[in-house]
């Protein structure tokens, strides 16, 4: 019985040193320590609820859109009509007759309506609220010849420099006034067939324009025209046209 009882306490003792030395090299768990969350879960609060996140995701900030035509080069179209008052120098032929007291039977003015024409012009955004404008008139429709036997008369043509001044701008819609001078070089002719010259008219047109994108917008206006040179002309027009710009 003595050598059983010495062979139980030494397995005794190995097993006693072998969960001590165990026992050493497992660290120990701090119930205080934080636990890092497991990715997609939200983490919790000291009272255990769910907490949001700290960091939102970044949002892109939306392209800035243009305001304005600064910097814009432009090319617009219009359709161009109207009626006009032709006071003559020297009883010129100006789209009418009239026997009554003139010795060439032309009448001494005119009241009509001024042919349609097509204007293209090309403009730059010098700042916000101006641009810099180049247009030319075409015809579409010929005007008056130099007699009433002749149906063969000119189109109209002239290039007119000029500024635009944009104002009362709320966003979509802008007004606009330009201040031209139109070099009128229409091929009018007197009763002999001998050209009338250039001449050069005072322009101011007047309108509405709706800027639908920051490249493209549509417009109408009036317009007012006064010219000395070749006869007393006042004329007053009405158009629609249409903008592109770029960049």
């Amino acid at each position: 019985m003595g050598a059983p009882r010495c062979c139980v306490a030494t397995v005794v003792v190995l097993l006693a040193g072998l969960g001590s030395a165990h026992a050493d090299r497992v660290a120990p768990v701090d119930d205080a320590a934080p636990v890092a969350p497991v990715d997609g879960a939200v983490p919790a609060g000291d009272d255990g609820e769910p907490r949001l996140m700290a960091s939102q995701p970044e949002v892109e900030p939306m392209p800035e859109v243009r305001a304005n035509h600064k910097g814009q080069l432009g090319l617009a179209l219009s359709l161009v009509t109207g009626g006009r008052f032709i006071k003559t120098y020297d009883e010129e032929y100006c789209g009418d007759r009239d026997t009554n007291g003139t010795r060439t039977g032309n009448a001494t003015y005119c009241l009509g309506r001024v042919p349609a024409s097509i204007d293209l012009i090309a403009s730059y955004g010098l700042t916000a609220r101006l641009e810099l404008l180049f247009e030319l008139r075409l015809g579409l429709e010929r005007d008056f010849a130099g007699n009433a036997t002749s149906s063969d008369g000119p189109r109209l043509r002239h290039y007119a420099p000029g500024v635009k001044f944009y104002f009362s701008d709320s966003g979509l819609m802008k007004f606009f006034s330009t201040a031209q001078v139109a070099i009128d070089s229409t091929g009018y002719t007197d009763p002999s067939g001998a050209d009338l010259g250039v001449d050069y008219t005072l322009r101011n047109a007047n309108g509405l324009q709706l800027d639908f994108h920051e490249a493209y917008g549509a417009y109408a206006f009036f317009a007012e025209e006064v010219a000395f040179k070749r006869w007393i002309s006042v004329g007053v027009e009405v158009g629609v046209g249409f903008q592109a710009r770029y960049p």
